[in-house]
């Protein structure tokens, strides 16, 4: 009993100095920076690839609008019918992804510098940058199909044999949100191996992947029932409070992913794997 009290105040003290060191105070800020600069050119090809892929676009508003913390939704969602365009434009896609690629670019800058890496190139860096962002494009459209998609399936079945649909409904309803878990947790594990300028084993992220898919879960739904039911922006900033909650919700997220990857460096850097390499 002892030493499990002292093993978990040894984790707690732990996690607090790796809260607590230069890097945290400086990264996340650098990233949901930039993520908030990509968000634009980013939902403008979210939205053309919906469009394309004929999407159900109420129910990824109904998404939106039932996960997301309320401010979030009120920008995300108007940004959105702003973006919604019939035909595509090469120019204008490779440009939106130059630009939405600065959150992942800055991603790989953070992660080098976590794990005390050199900074390549430019042309490399960018070339991984746009790589991770579709990566995470592919991501919101794989989860984007399992609401819409799975849905029409299931109405499907119902309609071919309707003794089938009650319970290929209640599989899809118990399967859905674990899948897409895992989807989050997969990709976060794939950009933290992927991201720093450092050959690092995929097995080594696993538990900062998973801290981060856990608290980034948790926190939001958090954080939109603090901003519906209790917290009041408008009163302290006005016109301007959907902004401030879009900024702190992506700052939280960014503190998150950049504490996941310190935690990752921390024990990399104390195992026998990165005394090989």
């Amino acid at each position: 009993m002892k030493k499990g009290k002292e093993k978990i105040k040894g984790h707690i003290s732990e996690n607090i100095k790796l809260m607590n060191t230069p890097l945290m105070s400086i990264l996340p800020g650098q990233i949901s920076f930039f993520v908030i600069l990509s968000i634009i050119p980013l939902a403008s090809i979210l939205a053309m690839l919906i469009s394309k892929l004929s999407f159900n676009f109420d129910k990824v508003t109904n998404f939106v609008s039932h996960y997301l913390p309320s401010g979030v939704t009120n920008i995300i969602l108007s940004i959105f019918d702003q973006q919604k365009v019939t035909s595509f434009d090469i120019f204008f896609i490779a440009m939106a992804l130059y630009l939405a690629a600065k959150a992942t670019h800055s991603i790989i800058i953070a992660s080098t510098r976590i794990y005390n890496g050199e900074q390549k190139d430019f042309l490399r860096t960018r070339i991984k940058a746009i790589i991770m962002l579709i990566i995470l494009i592919f991501l919101v459209i794989v989860l984007l199909g399992v609401l819409t998609i799975g849905g029409r399936i299931v109405n499907y079945l119902s309609e071919v044999n309707g003794s089938i649909h009650p319970v290929a409904s209640m599989v899809y309803t118990i399967l859905k949100w674990p899948f897409m878990f895992f989807m989050v947790f997969f990709t976060i594990k794939v950009i933290y191996t992927i991201a720093p300028n450092v050959t690092i084993p995929s097995k080594s992220v696993n538990k900062g992947a998973l801290l981060t898919t856990l608290i980034w879960v948790l926190s939001t739904y958090g954080f939109s029932f603090y901003v519906t039911n209790i917290a009041n922006y408008t009163k302290f900033y006005g016109n301007l409070s959907n902004l401030i909650i879009l900024m702190i919700w992506i700052y939280w997220l960014s503190y998150v992913f950049v504490f996941g990857m310190t935690i990752n460096e921390y024990k990399f850097s104390n195992s026998e794997e990165s005394k090989k390499i």
